[in-house]
């Protein structure tokens, strides 16, 4: 059985991440789950149901059952490649398997499966999977780096646009699941490379590099997915460092990782450090800030479990590790870089309130950085000079309320649709300024009409649409109507 036609079973009994989710009683299959609420939807013999209770929750079930109602399934062969064990008339598992949109990906089995984690534990798609995946650029590119690759999902995503992929992890059973869900999903251009970070590629670089390393600030080397056993941050530090060196020019990297600091006020100073010498223009994003206590309990009740007795004597050396070196908050986030050498590189910060990502992001991202450099190089005359048109992946809302009779506008409320979910209330100023920004146009033109329709002083009036329309383009609100002349910048 091969992996199209083991796919086709799968799909014909209805295996997906939609029906998953409608299962699940989840908005996506990457959510915690009530197992047990699960299994009580999917006791009857179905086809789907069978696969649920073998591939997702890992149950046995009988196997003269299972070859009635998936009598496409080869038993033997899933077998004889490790897939299935059988045993006294039942069959059962030995991965979680989970469907990501086209892609089917096996994995280890979670906690939640009542299975004790091994400290070679793989992990399958998670919530911090499907951030990277939403954050990375995705443009055509020879060559691509996927670092801490584990199941394999950043490398079988960058495919799809590179024509050659490596994948690195420490974890030899990483390497397996990652070259197991290869044939399954019949994906080609991948190779493989068991190491350390960077060093199955010495001296190689790239147009893109992607990573989820282990970036969990522990005093533990427990499991391989989670602990680096570096001090702190270092793990997040050599990674950020080392892609800078490595990205061939204009070359894009997209990295999660943790990072301590002392309080709000350096919220950015330690990973801002990292990238000043890189050669590399940086925009970093805060998804959640925690004071150390929070952050172990959230990562230990994830591992170990609150009810475990092992619990509160980890919490307390997890704490002591904190107080010894000093850390008073632990953030988590990602950087996005790219290779800019031979002028001043900027960084950038944005914290990030509304959520995380909302689906691919890769094109709006690629929209911030080229308005970085347009800004940079026009003044305000030459960007008065500008046609710009107004980003369709935004939405502006109207909340209103009833006065004397009649409603009236009380908050416009300006936000992104898809990708990194900017936001923010706008005035009436900068709703015309926006309606005016069609292409057709240039802004010096539209902030002009705009003044004299609203009878405001042009000169102040222009000063304060330039310092709107800078931010709005740096947010990935505007775009110049012609795009090949940011290029050309």
């Amino acid at each position: 059985m091969n992996g199209k036609t083991f796919k086709k079973v799968l799909a014909d009994a209805g295996y997906s991440q939609t029906t998953l989710a409608e299962t699940l009683g989840i908005s996506c299959v990457h959510e915690r789950q009530d197992v047990d609420v699960v299994f009580r939807r999917v006791r009857s013999d179905s086809p789907y149901n069978i696969l649920v209770r073998l591939f997702w929750l890992g149950q046995s079930v009988s196997e003269p059952v299972a070859r009635k109602s998936l009598p496409g399934l080869d038993i033997e062969e899933l077998e004889a490649i490790g897939l299935l064990d059988r045993r006294d008339g039942k069959i059962w598992s030995n991965a979680k398997l989970a469907p990501y949109y086209d892609l089917m990906l096996a994995s280890d089995f979670g906690p939640e499966i009542n299975r004790e984690l091994s400290a070679d534990h793989v992990l399958g798609v998670g919530a911090a999977s499907v951030t990277l995946a939403n954050l990375t650029v995705r443009r055509k590119v020879k060559i691509a780096l996927d670092i801490g690759s584990g199941a394999g999902i950043q490398s079988f995503l960058a495919a799809r646009h590179a024509e050659h992929i490596i994948g690195t992890d420490t974890n030899q059973r990483a390497m397996n699941f990652a070259k197991f869900n290869t044939r399954l999903n019949d994906i080609s251009g991948i190779e493989w490379r068991q190491g350390s970070l960077y060093e199955p590629v010495a001296g190689q670089q790239f147009d893109l590099i992607v990573s989820n390393p282990p970036f969990v600030i522990s005093p533990e080397s427990r499991f391989v997915f989670r602990d680096a056993g570096m001090p702190g941050d270092a793990v997040s530090e050599q990674v950020i460092r080392g892609a800078g060196e490595r990205l061939n020019e204009g070359g894009f990297a997209c990295i999660l990782f943790n990072w301590h600091h002392k309080n709000d006020e350096d919220l950015n100073s330690r990973p801002q450090s990292w990238v000043s010498k890189t050669g590399c223009d940086a925009w970093m994003l805060c998804f959640k800030s925690a004071d150390p206590l929070t952050y172990a309990a959230d990562w230990l009740r994830s591992c170990v479990g609150q009810s475990s007795p092992e619990y509160g004597r980890r919490l307390d050396e997890w704490m002591a590790y904190y107080e010894k070196m000093q850390i008073g908050r632990i953030s988590a986030g990602a950087i996005v870089m790219r290779r800019r050498p031979g002028s001043p590189n900027w960084f950038r910060m944005h914290i990030i309130d509304r959520g995380q990502c909302a689906g691919a992001g890769g094109g709006q991202i690629e929209r911030i950085f080229a308005a970085e450099d347009m800004l940079e190089a026009l003044d305000d005359r030459q960007l008065l000079q500008q046609r710009l048109v107004f980003d369709s992946n935004h939405l502006l809302e109207h909340e209103l309320v009833v006065e004397n009779g009649r409603w009236v506008v009380r908050v416009e409320h300006l936000y992104a649709t898809e990708g990194i979910p900017f936001a923010g209330n706008v005035d009436m100023y900068v709703v015309n300024l926006l309606a005016g920004c069609d292409g057709k146009r240039t802004l010096g033109e539209v902030v002009l009409e705009a003044a004299e329709r609203m009878q405001a002083n042009r000169e102040e009036f222009t000063r304060a649409c330039l310092a709107a329309v800078r931010k709005l383009m740096q947010a990935g609100f505007l775009t110049p109507a012609d795009s090949s002349c940011m290029s050309a910048l």
